[in-house]
């Protein structure tokens, strides 16, 4: 009897489980449609919530999933909104995905408030914190190279103390600054660099006149807005760390001779009185070392209902690749909000401190007695480093020749500064609609220098030498505004802003010197021990410049089909002649949303089509103060006729120019937005012309009837034009596999229009630019580009190589057509230009399930690079008392004995493409520790690879001021940078 109730039991409990199992485990199917216009969806995901139970739709749109009946389907699609279904036993579930538009109505930033993406009528573009570069970063604003079109981020070298140019659409100007400026969490005129890459959020670039107008007389060479991150709403308090230990190397070293190629070349050419000094020293190796360096941030957030904050603070060791080069940087920030009344009144608050100290080693100067470059090329391998003392070895083959490794370790090069930034806005908004704000806001940059060179130095002897230097930068801003948005009747929006601006900066310094040093151990710390200090040696400055501004705009859109917006600004700057300190800023843009029109209504294919077209004018003050007046400053000294005795000589500053006002840039910009494909493919076309003219610079004059040969005025014109394109797709959006690419290309067309006037002109001798020097070129014609009307900025105007005579000497064209080797017989011609004809930028993001992988490249094509290195130590007079490149002995094989001149033979294409950033990281979810939220280590390099046919160490250039393309032994080489890193969320 128990036998048998049991087998009842069991049995029962069997078909329990059975029917159990098939009610749970169901087939579910169904249709994906477009919710606009019913059409069936191919290639949506369809996934069990919390599995990787997985499908697709097919042609039809249809699919198939096992699941149980309690499970959640998740829909996702690009471009479209993601949807949760509960299965709820059902078989049969047909779902229509809505359009995603948020890529669309992102907002960005510009001038005094934010604007939806989908709403701007000038050239605005939006880099969020993600699409950046990452790894180790030097400076913040190297995490958006290549990012954005006509925007042109370069450096020149690899030297962590050194900043980055950036060119925003050609930027144009012959004496004052070509960098945009930069306005950080709404503060204008701050420095980018004290800002850790951790705290940015976004970047938003405000590339033509239209958007860049509502600020002025500043905006000429473009606006970059960034923001800082501040804490997430309604995510409560979290803790986020970043760390890194990252290893630079040189991306590429020259090839010069080594030890036993020099002593090969001696016994070939039967040389005697050599001195061979017995080592075999590879003097790169002696000065370039892997660079080890570190980061660690921390931020701690928190939100509630009318407070939030977010509190960071980063550190940052970079250790250069060169020995004695080196920066530590401490960064901590406080971005706090809080809001009062009832949410009438919000508080928004931002304190940042940087302190940062640098090692700096010296290599510029061309030829000089401190470029550590120079020297280390020039060095022979046969010389050791130290002598049997452990002392430094200086050994004198020639002039100007010493040891680089005493170089670098020997001189005290040091900089202390310290940065601060506060700013406070108070915004009250009474009634709906209408805010009013007052923004109050302080910066101040302290720096402190300290240079030494010990006697016991350089190999002819040194007396010593010290200098000690400090200066400050204080900036006052205050900026009230009114905002008031309003819709009517649904279709009809608003915004209208009105503002004051007040801005007052303020730099004092002063500087010591002296020679003749009684004690290499004090330095420069104490510059009592320098016994012989002349007249100049001591000096000190103050001066200080005000900006005032008035400011207003207004944006309307019709049912978010028709948009128009009108900016004026008038600023006075008292660094302007008397007669010109104010100026009129004024800007109009429209743009029709062709998309909304009945016409296109029914296209599919078409998701967004919107046309955009902007006029503006905008400025450049960014000069030194002063330069408008007269005035008389000591210059050393002079015997008094009276007395016999010496006395303080003073001397004229520059003529003065009541007429000296602001440069005016007028730009008009044409825009394509569109986007197609569901979304999936999105993006812009601009076209731009600008015109850049009153450009600022110290212009000759005749003597009489003026003071001195030279005036500050307006005369100059530069134009740039260009088309730029940028391309974002999804390419995959699968379950488990996503990659989204980003491209874009730029291109610039520049003429020099203008240079001179009835009044004012350029010299001669300022139109030769961009001087050579180095061992052999002697002579005064070693300059090798010309300022032209009609050119460009770096046009490169040398005679052009036609061969080798027979004795070994450089052969010219002339203008008869004929051959010569005297380099003053040549005919100079335009052979090249230094910038490049475009630029393009290729951005990669991909994930795969816990996986992301992100590649950057970025190329320039088209430019010229001038190679001295190869000028100078190609040389095959320069053996064997100096070393040299491999190369030499090519030249010597072929029957060269001629010293260097200047032509196109060292001329070379620095087209160059460079993977720039590479990253992959793993992301985890620690699902037994409550403490961690979130988990991801990467590893990341930085300048992987360059393609390039460029002979030299890199070809890419900085494009700023009237002088670039130039390679010339004093580069700071590149690096490559591995990063092995860690976030964590707590």
């Amino acid at each position: 009897m128990v036998k048998k109730n049991f087998r009842w039991i069991l049995l029962s409990f069997i078909l329990l489980i059975s029917i159990t199992v098939s009610a749970q485990e169901i087939k579910v199917s169904g249709t994906v449609t477009d919710a606009n216009d019913g059409t069936p969806m191919v290639g949506v995901t369809v996934v069990v919530k919390g599995t990787s139970n997985g499908t697709t739709t097919n042609l039809d749109g249809n699919y198939m999933i096992k699941c149980n009946s309690n499970d959640i389907l998740v829909f996702t699609f690009v471009g479209y909104q993601q949807q949760e279904v509960t299965v709820a036993g059902r078989e049969t579930i047909n779902i229509s995905l809505k359009e995603e538009v948020k890529e669309l109505d992102e907002v960005v930033v510009i001038g005094y408030g934010v604007q939806k993406k989908s709403d701007r009528t000038g050239s605005v573009v939006n880099v969020k914190a993600e699409e950046l570069n990452r790894g180790s970063l030097t400076d913040p604003i190297q995490a958006m190279q290549g990012k954005v079109a006509g925007v042109n981020i370069s450096k020149k070298g690899g030297d962590p103390n050194s900043g980055f140019a950036v060119q925003i659409r050609g930027a144009a100007g012959f004496a004052s600054s070509t960098q945009p400026l930069y306005v950080i969490d709404g503060v204008p005129g701050a420095d980018p660099t004290t800002i850790s890459p951790d705290d940015i959020e976004s970047f938003n670039i405000l590339k033509d006149a239209s958007s860049g107008a509502i600020y002025g007389s500043r905006a000429s060479n473009g606006v970059i807005i960034i923001t800082t991150k501040k804490a997430s709403k309604n995510k409560g308090a979290t803790i986020d760390y970043n760390g890194y230990v990252s290893a630079d190397q040189t991306s590429k070293r020259l090839e010069f001779l080594s030890a036993d190629d020099i002593r090969n070349y001696v016994a070939e050419k039967g040389i005697t009185g050599f001195a061979d000094n017995g080592a075999n020293t590879n003097w790169q190796d002696e000065i370039f070392r892997t660079g080890i360096s570190q980061s660690h941030s921390i931020a701690i957030s928190n939100s509630t209902e009318n407070l939030s904050y977010r509190l960071s603070y980063n550190n940052q060791y970079n250790q250069g690749v060169v020995i004695g080069s080196d920066k530590q940087r401490n960064i901590a920030r406080l971005n706090l909000t809080q809001k009062a009344l009832n949410d009438i009144l919000t508080i928004d608050a931002s304190l940042a401190g940087t302190f940062e100290k640098n090692n700096y080693v010296n290599y510029g100067g061309g030829m000089g007695s401190s470029n550590v470059f120079y020297q280390m090329y020039q060095r022979n391998p046969v010389d050791p480093v130290y002598d049997a003392n452990g002392d430094f070895f200086e050994f004198q083959r020639d002039f100007n020749y010493n040891n680089p490794v005493a170089i670098a370790k020997l001189i005290q090069n040091q900089r202390d500064a310290k940065n601060y930034f506060g700013t406070t806005k108070l915004s009250l908004e009474p009634i709906k609609g209408l805010i009013g704000s007052v923004n109050l806001s302080y910066i101040r940059n302290d720096s402190e220098t300290f240079y030494y060179e010990p006697t016991t130095l350089y190999a002819g002897g040194h007396n010593g030498y010290g200098r000690r230097s400090y200066s400050n930068f204080e900036s006052k801003i205050l900026e009230a505004t009114i905002n008031y948005t309003k819709s009517f009747n649904e279709v009809h929006n608003i915004t209208l802003l009105g503002g004051y601006s007040f801005q007052e900066d303020l730099n004092t310094g002063l500087s010591a010197q002296g020679r003749d040093a009684l004690s290499n151990y004090l330095k420069s710390n104490n510059l009592g021990h320098l016994n012989n200090v002349n007249v100049g040696d001591i000096s000190s400055w103050k001066s200080t410049n005000r900006l005032i501004s008035f400011f207003a705009r207004a944006t309307y859109n019709y049912n978010s089909k028709y948009f128009a917006t009108a900016t004026i600004r008038r600023d006075g700057s008292s660094k302007f002649g008397k007669n010109h300190e104010w100026g009129l800023f004024p800007s109009a843009s429209v743009a029709w949303d062709i998309k909304k029109e009945a016409f296109l209504e029914d296209l599919d294919i078409v998701n967004q089509l919107k046309l955009r077209v902007g006029y503006g004018i905008t400025g450049n003050q960014e000069i030194s103060s002063y330069l408008d007046i007269m005035y008389a400053y000591p210059s050393g000294t002079a015997p008094n006729f009276e007395t016999g005795e010496d006395a303080i000589n003073f001397a004229i500053s520059h003529n003065a120019n009541p007429d000296l006002k602001w440069e005016e840039n007028s730009e008009l910009n044409i825009g394509l937005d569109y986007s197609i494909l569901k979304n999936r493919i999105q993006g812009s076309i601009e076209y731009y012309v600008k015109s850049t003219y009153d450009l600022l610079a110290p212009y000759s004059v005749p003597v009489p009837p003026n003071a001195l040969p030279t005036t500050w005025a307006n005369v100059g014109q530069i134009d740039n034009k260009g088309l730029e394109i940028n391309v974002t797709g999804y390419a995959i959006d699968n379950k488990d596999f996503k990659w989204r690419t980003i491209v874009n290309f730029a291109t610039n067309k520049q003429k020099l229009v203008k240079l001179s006037n009835d009044e004012y002109s350029w010299s001669e001798g300022d139109k030769k630019r961009l001087w050579l020097s180095g061992r052999g070129l002697v002579g005064n014609q070693n300059w090798t580009q010309y300022l032209f009307e009609g050119e460009e900025i770096g046009t490169f105007y040398m005679p052009k190589y036609a061969g080798l005579s027979q004795d070994g000497k450089f052969l010219f064209y002339t203008a008869a057509g004929g051959v010569t080797r005297d380099i003053n017989l040549a005919q100079r011609q335009v052979v090249g230009h230094a910038q490049p004809r475009f630029t393009l930028g290729w951005s990669n993001f991909f994930t795969y399930k816990n996986f992301d992988f992100n590649i950057s490249l970025r190329g320039a094509f088209g430019n010229k690079v001038i190679n001295v290195t190869r000028m100078v130590f190609s040389n095959p007079q320069i053996l064997p008392t100096l070393n040299a490149l491999k190369e030499v002995l090519d030249e010597i094989d072929r029957g060269l004995t001629d010293s260097p001149k200047i032509s196109d033979y060292y001329l070379e294409d620095a087209s160059f493409i460079k993977i720039d950033n590479i990253s992959i990281g793993y992301n985890l979810s620690p699902k037994n520790t409550k403490w961690v939220k979130s988990m991801r280590v990467y590893l990341t390099s930085n300048n992987l690879y360059t393609f390039t046919n460029y002979t030299g160490l890199d070809p890419e250039m900085s494009y700023s001021g009237l002088e670039y393309g130039v390679d010339m032994y004093d580069v700071y080489p590149k690096t490559r940078t591995i990063t092995l890193g860690i976030d964590l969320k707590f």
